[in-house]
């Protein structure tokens, strides 16, 4: 495959922009497209996303729009970076404007609320046959993290092996270094579900619990969303990897995390409606839970653990009842 060095990543916020950093750094030119103008005018007065990333400089190759245009279209892979809930009406924009031919790539974590379907089901909806050239990257990465150029390490999971080494040559540096994997439910599933079990772990860091109960939560929480996943079609060892206990342990753990800072602040006693209107960013958990209640219901698997934290944020539960919840004697054997 001849590339022209251009990527066109689609989604401005944090992660979006540490990408476009990180894919520059690697000589490519970098087209970014952000929904919001005042992220544009920073970028080209500053060379700074001062809205979702402040303090990081960004390279003169790296050229921000707020225009869906023919040459954001005509570049070597298509990069979206949009939160989840808002990717069909994103693609539904974008459709008659992305080639048969594009190469996809998905970075985003989540579950569509309304329908409860992964990032990829949403993608081959709307543009028929994408399987062949749709990846997804997953992994234990903040957007700073990756942004200053510290070492990270995650996973691009695609049906086609043969577009894994192009994707890979784009990304790759001595510090972001990729794994491969065909298992693209698995890792997508992976990233999204464990954003849920690092609100519960930080809710528990917020009622002051103790290390062992959040390890013993985490890790139960772990089983509860691989037997899910593997209903669901996605194989087991896929969690033992970087988009499933790595991407765990760090959003659960992490103080950088939105997620588990959702939770913190709920254990802490502050109103859901009052934290979420406080940020500009996105706790992608607080929208898949409630997804990811659902299909447990759906497919009657027992799982406290989902349901406590579910109930937490849409039923009003006290936080505290999430420590009961855990002491149940779930049906599910240890691991």
């Amino acid at each position: 495959m001849k590339l022209k060095k251009v990527v066109t990543i689609f989604g401005a916020g944090s992660w979006g922009t540490a990408i476009a950093k990180n894919i520059a750094t690697n000589g490519y030119k970098v087209r970014l497209w952000a929904k919001e103008k005042e992220v544009v005018e920073s970028i080209i007065s500053y060379n700074e996303n001062r809205i979702f990333l402040p303090g990081i400089k960004l390279s003169s190759s790296i050229i921000p729009t707020n225009l869906l245009s023919d040459e954001l279209f005509d570049s070597d892979f298509l990069i979206f970076s949009i939160p989840t809930q808002f990717i069909r009406e994103s693609l539904l924009s974008m459709e008659k404007l992305i080639s048969k031919d594009s190469i996809l790539i998905n970075t985003s974590k989540g579950i569509e609320q309304k329908t409860m379907k992964p990032i990829f089901s949403i993608f081959k909806e709307i543009l028929p046959r994408v399987s062949r050239r749709y990846i997804t990257i997953s992994g234990p990465s903040f957007a700073y993290d990756v942004a200053k150029g510290l070492p990270t390490s995650v996973t691009l999971a695609s049906a086609n092996g043969l577009l894994l080494p192009v994707a890979m040559k784009i990304f790759e540096n001595q510090n972001f270094k990729t794994y491969t994997s065909k298992d693209v439910l698995g890792v997508e599933l992976g990233g999204s579900l464990k954003n849920v079990i690092a609100i519960g772990a930080g809710i528990l860091d917020g009622i002051n619990s103790s290390e062992s109960t959040k390890a013993a939560f985490i890790t139960r929480g772990l089983n509860e969303i691989r037997i899910l996943s593997k209903t669901l079609g996605a194989k087991n060892i896929t969690f033992m990897g970087l988009s499933g206990i790595g991407d765990l342990m760090l959003t659960a753990y992490g103080e950088q995390s939105r997620n588990r800072n959702l939770g913190l602040n709920i254990g802490r006693g502050k109103k859901i409606k009052t934290i979420l209107q406080s940020t500009k960013t996105v706790a992608e958990g607080f929208y898949t839970s409630k997804a990811i209640y659902e299909l447990t219901k759906k497919y009657k698997i027992q799982s406290p653990i989902i349901e406590s934290i579910y109930k937490i944020l849409y039923k009003s539960s006290n936080p505290k009842n999430i420590v009961k919840n855990l002491l149940k004697n779930d049906g599910i054997a240890d691991i």
